[in-house]
């Protein structure tokens, strides 16, 4: 095995040296993922992804960009935007990027990020002819971009290969109905900050694309949206997203999680935006609007009727939602779209000097009734076909303070309230504090806010985070977080309690090293079946990370990851280990770009798996857990091929020791190796 993984590693290098750096705001993103951990979803990973890449773009003039866009980047919070908002005011416009050293309340690393979304541009009340929504324009300035990627594996799942029809007609979920790869389509249309056309189709892996009698793609998204035309500030026709106050209502886009509340407490993007990712179930279908009512006033009205996906019971009522938007197998197409939900309601925003208030009222409706079941666990979960609640949201910013929070009633008049706190206490140094308290029978079917559950119900808790400099070149970021649950769980058969701390130190000498150490601790309580005498036993999960990078070049850099987990349950001890070496090279000089990715992995079971951030393709997402042991090499090349086309290669290889075979039932590969092929082009007019 030691022979196998150096003569890997040999290759490896070999084969990528010398190698490279990464744009800094893809940088950022991979950060955001690598902190937010598990608690991001790949759809959430996505609209990340996409709100970053738009705005890399399309940068703002910072001399006339709002709160309202510059809250657009994830590494900006509200105390960031009024300092420069009041240098401007104070000192007339900047004439270059340069003069953010002159605010001190912004740090080095984020003035460096900043210079990546921003340009400066003298401050015209005069729309430029240009940027006016005529034909002639529209024709000349729009600008188009289609992506396409393709995914092919080199083995073969159970569920391709050939049975006999006998054994097809007593076990039909035995096979795929579709080929083995995964393909998707993506364009977009913009002119300026007025017009946004997108087109978005999407197969995965297992799914009928010419084969069996179906025809075409088994997802498709389409969407129109106007933008700041007179008080129109935004109308959308077809796919969209909400984010209202902290999501406590409705929120369909992103939620980075616990360690991305230490620099932000939740202001950013609000609104109406427009759906453009492949995730299936994060976007309402119907239209959308906001009109600006007078300087500092704005309504919003939307109203969605589409089709979704859910499992049925005898009686034809819902026992859950399938969001997974997987349709590969006979069972899972008989669960394709065989409900309708009908969303509608409005928000009205007023803000005032550092003032903001908003109210939001969510109805929905569904044409079968949700049934849950009769589990314990699942008793409070929602019921009925008709849901409506409603939340006002609250926001005051001041140089040294930040308060901002949501409270919201459901029809049957539970409670919601989630309440942010962020003291400035010197330069670089903020205090947060953070309350929220969801009922156990609260139902906001699409609300995503902060959270230690996956949905906001059965919680209450308390969290508190520091992040401040210790010396010169240290940053300290820390927090802890205790809640509390009321009613039962899956596999928590009584009330019980959790907590999450963090500890993480950077150490950033000059441009070319930073260090990171972090440790992670999580208790949670859970259910010991060994011990009826003690239904509830105490989980103890331990997470360190050694992390050093070092960009000897501009174009040249790496990273060196140790992460080590241990867990403590029911009078046992579990291991894991994992070692991971980043290699990236971006040479100026040439119109390549390329990536490696090396991890070792040991671990005793799936509860010490470790997960990491790994880069693809473009708007592509792997976070992927490894546990036993094992070895995992990846590999992306970029070709810039001319200034309207790019290709893009990733070829992944994950070998296991500890196994024959990887995955089970018709994900079964028949081997203990897997390796994959994914292929990307895009196009720039």
């Amino acid at each position: 095995m030691l022979k196998t993984l150096f003569i890997t590693l040999c290759i490896t290098l070999t084969a990528i040296i010398p190698t490279m750096a990464q744009d800094d705001w893809q940088r950022i993103y991979e950060e955001l993922l690598e902190e937010g951990g598990e608690e991001t979803t790949a759809a959430q990973q996505e609209l990340l992804f996409e709100e970053l890449s738009h705005l890399y773009a399309h940068p703002l003039n910072i001399n006339t960009a709002t709160a309202e866009e510059l809250g657009k980047l994830p590494f900006l919070n509200p105390s960031h935007i009024q300092a420069i908002h009041r240098y401007i005011q104070y000192n007339g416009e900047l004439l270059s990027t340069g003069e953010l050293l002159l605010i001190d309340s912004i740090d080095y690393h984020t003035r460096h990020l900043l210079r990546h979304f921003v340009y400066t541009a003298p401050i015209s009340k005069d729309e430029p002819a240009s940027k006016r929504l005529t034909l002639d324009n529209l024709l000349k300035y729009g600008t188009h971009e289609a992506i396409t990627r393709l995914n092919i594996p080199f083995y073969k799942k159970a569920g391709y290969q050939t049975y006999p029809e006998e054994i097809l007609t007593q076990y039909p979920n035995r096979q795929y109905l579709g080929e083995p790869f995964y393909h998707n389509l993506k364009y977009q249309y913009r002119f300026a900050n007025k017009l946004a056309i997108g087109l978005v189709v999407e197969k995965d892996a297992g799914e009928a694309l010419f084969k069996g009698g179906f025809n075409g793609y088994d997802y498709t998204s389409l969407h129109v949206m106007l933008s700041n035309v007179g008080r129109l500030k935004n109308l959308v026709i077809g796919d969209y997203r909400l984010h209202f106050g902290q999501g406590v209502v409705i929120n369909t886009g992103f939620n980075m999680g616990k360690t991305a509340t230490l620099n932000s407490i939740g202001w950013g993007s609000r609104g109406i935006k427009r759906h453009t990712s492949t995730s299936e179930q994060s976007a309402f279908r119907g239209v959308a609007t906001t009109v600006n009512l007078w300087s500092g006033a704005e309504v919003t009205a939307f109203v969605s009727h589409r089709t979704m996906d859910a499992t049925l019971n005898k009686d034809l009522l819902i026992t859950s939602l399938k969001t997974d938007g997987l349709h590969r197998t006979p069972l899972e197409y008989s669960k394709r779209e065989n409900i309708r939900n009908t969303l509608y309601g409005g928000n009205l925003t007023v803000h005032h000097g550092g003032f903001h208030g908003g109210l939001t009222v969510v109805h929905n409706f569904f044409n079968r009734a949700l049934n849950p079941g009769e589990q314990l666990y699942r008793k409070y979960y929602p019921q009925g076909q008709k849901f409506t609640t409603m939340g006002m949201d609250y926001m005051y910013l001041h140089p040294r303070l930040q308060l901002a929070g949501e409270t919201a009633i459901d029809q049957g008049g539970a409670l919601a309230t989630v309440n942010k706190l962020q003291l400035r206490l010197a330069d670089r140094q903020t205090l947060t504090l953070v309350q929220r308290y969801y009922a156990h029978h609260y139902t906001a079917l699409w609300a995503n806010s902060f959270s230690e559950n996956s949905v906001l119900r059965n919680e209450s808790g308390l969290y508190l985070g520091l992040d401040t400099p210790l010396w010169t070149h240290w940053q300290l970021s820390a927090y802890a977080d205790f809640c509390y649950f009321p009613w039962v769980k899956y596999l928590v058969s009584n009330a019980s309690y959790a907590g999450e701390g963090m500890v993480r130190l950077v150490y950033t000498p000059n441009d070319t090293h930073r260090t990171t150490v972090r440790y992670k601790l999580k208790l949670k309580e859970r259910d010991n079946t060994n011990h009826p005498s003690r239904p509830l036993t105490l989980h103890t999960q331990h997470r360190l990370l050694l992390q050093h990078d070092y960009t000897p070049i501009p174009s040249l850099s790496m990273g060196t990851l140790v992460n080590a987990t241990r867990l403590d349950f029911a009078g046992k001890t579990y291991y894991g280990a994992m070692c991971t070496q980043r290699i990236t090279w971006q040479p100026q000089a040439y119109p390549l770009s390329l990536y490696a990715n090396l991890s070792y992995f040991h671990t005793d079971n799936y509860d010490t798996r470790i997960s990491i951030y790994e880069r693809g393709l473009l708007h592509t997402f792997s976070f992927p857990s490894y546990y036993g042991h094992g070895l995992h090499t990846s590999a992306t090349c970029q070709w810039n091929i001319c200034s309207q086309f790019t290709l893009l290669a990733h070829l992944s290889h994950t070998h296991y020791y500890d196994r024959a075979t990887i995955g089970n039932g018709t994900e079964l590969i028949n081997q203990p190796h897997r390796e994959d092929m994914g292929l990307q082009l895009r196009w720039r007019m």
